[in-house]
């Protein structure tokens, strides 16, 4: 056993106390090994089957294993019941059977050591190579399903991801690494990390740094041809879209973070930039076809400060002083009767700006009350004030000179506040107990009350049983509420959108196997859909004063909608050959259907049954492991309809396997390779391509004539091919373990 798994081993014994391990049982001790401390949950260590949620932990050494390159890769072919989708921009991630396209990460939270990253304008979080965070430098990811916002307040909705980055002592040297996929992508990386004094005090500090850079493959999008349908005196629709596209489908992603502790205090600072490719329209929008100028670009800052307090052996204090500075950008390229609504230019630059910087301050007190962690009380206070702004141009795509006025100006900004209680006892070795509710304020919606209950069962040795309640809500965003332009009307009653979830699971191990069973129910109320808005309503806002000029559909968010959602959710995991064979599957079965306006319909894009799988074999210290994952979904209703209503076909079910083999070079222990293959078994997914022009009100009346949009591609193959070095490290180098 390593040193890093004997603290482990330590860890679950000492501190969780409720497993037994025998030193002279092997599998008892590697059944131990294969239980992950998660601390996202309950923001304390704990057991994964202690936890008050289902978690799913992919460490560095599955990262590696597998060769994955961003948090969503892990995720998708790892997690328990989540999933992602791929609009070929940023990925949309679901839970559970729910998905929402285009969600841009609003309902799940993203934590980074901690941190929440999610912005208050757009509520937005990536996890792809937008996140920020070098993969190389990941320890571990925690996944939490369901309701989180009884530690974590607003968008833990589906969950709660915490990436947790790396210890010097674990990433101790020098590193270095490179990965191709020879004329479509590469990627770069280095880092470093080291122990050491200063100013007495025991410190460390790593550093990760990377750049990402994916520049197409071709991909062929279906022509869509259209009528000759007038929309302004001498213009009419453009004759056809789609095709053979390339230039517009890229990534540009420098990232670095770096982690400083020096005693009791640690500093978190990243910052990272991400430039991508808009390959195809969205709705409301025309995007000229294969044209690179239609991109979006992110900007990060993110600083994070805390100090933990040993007051004695009854009371610790933890202070958090935080401070994000976040930026977007979008330029859509169209032509300019359909884009931006502009007779006197051909092509148009549609250029959006939205900017949020937040600044906040926790402090959470934990009392341990018998001194021995079984009765803990952990009180909390987060005060934060953010500042949103944002604007929108319409420019000449020629010359870069304005041809409108500038629109959809905001400038706002306030306080909010959040407070917190969580209750922990363990009366006995086989029951957990765990209580809490937060409530949030701010001025711009009602308080909300997050509560959460859950009792953890142990009637055998290796036998848990989990019951959880739990609440969770999303704030609205400020572009939500407050946004206007000719196209958007401003919604400044917009209510949160709440969850509500009751779930049971059964978890059972036998030597070094795992395996869980669980079921769910959850109700989604008052979310938020953007449709258009009825005339009367528009009337009044156009005499109130509250619109600009307008063009055609003026759309609005409204608290239109709710989810009833129930499923059903297993895995096993498990190792054998002395852990050098490990395995494992996870498999969701979810109803969920959304309800709005008497109608009750499938959720679009997300699979209502869907799993994944995988197994790695260790050959030995100085032979290669080889490692295989498949993700599954079935089949997925399309994310739009045709112009005259008409449903599509649902995508059909997919599969996606993704094979890797690492090593060691023979006599070269500093350096190793990988080499990672991946193959999609459909051509297609559910997200549709296309400009939507319907909404046009010259257009409405010929509607019958326009073209259905057609699926867009997805890339279908990767082969990778990778180095990495690791120099100074101060321990043997070999190949990981399987994870």
């Amino acid at each position: 056993m390593t040193l890093r798994q004997r603290a482990l081993v330590s860890c679950l014994v000492a501190v969780c106390g409720t497993l037994p391990a025998r030193a002279d049982e092997a599998t008892d001790i590697q059944s131990l090994l294969n239980e992950q401390v998660v601390v996202t949950a309950a923001s304390t260590a704990q057991r994964e089957s202690a936890a008050p949620a289902m978690s799913t932990t992919i460490t560095a050494e599955d990262i590696q294993t597998f060769g994955f390159r961003t948090i969503a890769e892990a995720v998708h072919f790892l997690s328990f019941g989540v999933f992602i989708g791929d609009p070929l921009r940023t990925p949309d991630i679901g839970s559970r059977g729910i998905l929402f396209e285009n969600d841009d990460g609003k309902h799940f939270l993203l934590l980074i050591n901690g941190h929440a990253v999610n912005d208050p304008l757009y509520g937005a979080a990536r996890f792809d190579a937008g996140a920020g965070i070098p993969i190389d430098l990941v320890d571990r990811i925690e996944v939490v399903l369901g309701p989180g916002s009884v530690l974590y307040g607003s968008n833990a909705m589906m969950g709660v991801i915490n990436v947790i980055t790396k210890n010097a002592a674990d990433y101790s040297g020098v590193h270095a690494f490179a990965e191709t996929e020879i004329g479509r992508s590469f990627r770069v990386s280095a880092g470093t990390g080291s122990k050491f004094k200063l100013a007495g005090a025991d410190s460390e500090f790593t550093l990760g740094l990377e750049y990402q850079h994916q520049y197409g493959p071709t991909l062929e999008f279906s022509v869509l041809r259209f009528p000759p349908v007038p929309i302004s005196p001498g213009r009419t629709l453009p004759e056809e879209w789609g095709g053979e596209l390339h230039e517009g489908y890229f990534t540009h992603a420098p990232s670095g973070h770096a982690r400083l502790r020096v005693g009791d205090f640690e500093l978190n600072v990243s910052a990272n930039l991400y430039d991508r490719g808009i390959p195809y329209a969205s709705s409301f929008y025309y995007v000229d076809f294969n044209d690179e100028r239609s991109m979006e670009r992110d900007r990060a800052l993110r600083i994070d400060l805390r100090h933990q307090a040993t007051l004695s052996s009854l009371v610790q204090l933890t202070s958090r002083a935080y401070f994000d500075n976040f930026d977007y950008q979008r330029w859509l390229i169209a032509d300019a009767v359909i884009g931006c609504q502009i007779n006197s230019v051909q092509t148009c630059q549609h250029y959006d700006a939205g900017r949020s910087l937040w600044i906040g301050l926790e402090e959470r007190l934990t009392l341990n009350w018998l001194k021995d962690q079984t009765l803990v009380t952990m009180l909390g206070v987060d005060v934060r004030y953010s500042d949103v702004g944002a604007k929108q141009d319409q420019l000449d795509a020629a010359t870069g000179e304005p041809i409108a006025p500038t629109s959809g100006l905001l400038d706002d900004g306030g306080p909010s506040l959040g407070t917190y209680i969580q209750q922990t006892w363990n009366p006995a070795t086989w029951l957990d107990l765990n209580a809490g509710a937060r409530v949030d304020f701010n001025d711009r919606f009602s308080a909300v009350l997050s509560p959460r209950g859950a009792a953890m069962v142990r009637p055998f040795e290796k036998t848990t049983f989990k019951a959880i309640y739990a609440q969770a809500f999303r704030a609205p965003t400020w572009s939500e509420t407050d946004l206007s332009n000719h196209t958007v009307a401003p919604s400044p009653g917009l209510l949160p959108e709440r969850v509500h979830s009751i779930e049971a699971s059964a978890e059972q191990g036998l030597g070094t196997q795992r395996l869980r069973l669980g079921a769910f129910w959850t109700r989604w109320t008052d979310l938020v859909e953007t449709s258009p808005i009825p005339a009367d309503e528009l009337m009044r806002l156009q005499e109130a004063g509250a619109l600009e000029r307008t063009v055609g559909n003026i759309v609005q968010s409204n608290n239109v909608a709710r989810v009833n959602n129930h499923g059903l959710t297993g895995g096993w995991q498990g190792s054998s050959f002395e852990n050098k064979l490990r395995y494992g599957a996870n498999l969701t079965w979810a109803f969920a259907r959304i309800q709005k306006d008497g109608e009750s319909t499938r959720i679009v894009a997300a699979p209502e049954i869907f799993g994944n799988a995988h197994v790695a074999y260790s050959f030995g210290p100085t032979l290669p492991t080889a490692a295989l994952a498949v993700q599954a979904m079935g089949e997925r209703p399309a994310d739009r309809a045709a112009p005259n209503g008409d449903s599509l076909d649902p995508a059909p079910p997919i599969a996606n396997l993704h094979l890797a083999v690492t090593g060691r070079l023979p006599g070269v222990p500093e350096l190793g390779y990988i080499l990672t293959a991946d193959y999609l078994t459909a051509t297609h997914g559910p997200y549709t391509a296309g400009p939507d022009v319907a909404f046009l009100p010259s257009v409405q009346s010929s509607v019958d004539m326009l073209p259905a949009p057609g699926y867009a591609p997805v890339e279908q193959w990767r082969i990778m091919v990778g180095v990495r070095l690791d120099l100074l490290t101060g321990q043997p180098t070999s190949t990981p373990e399987a994870p």
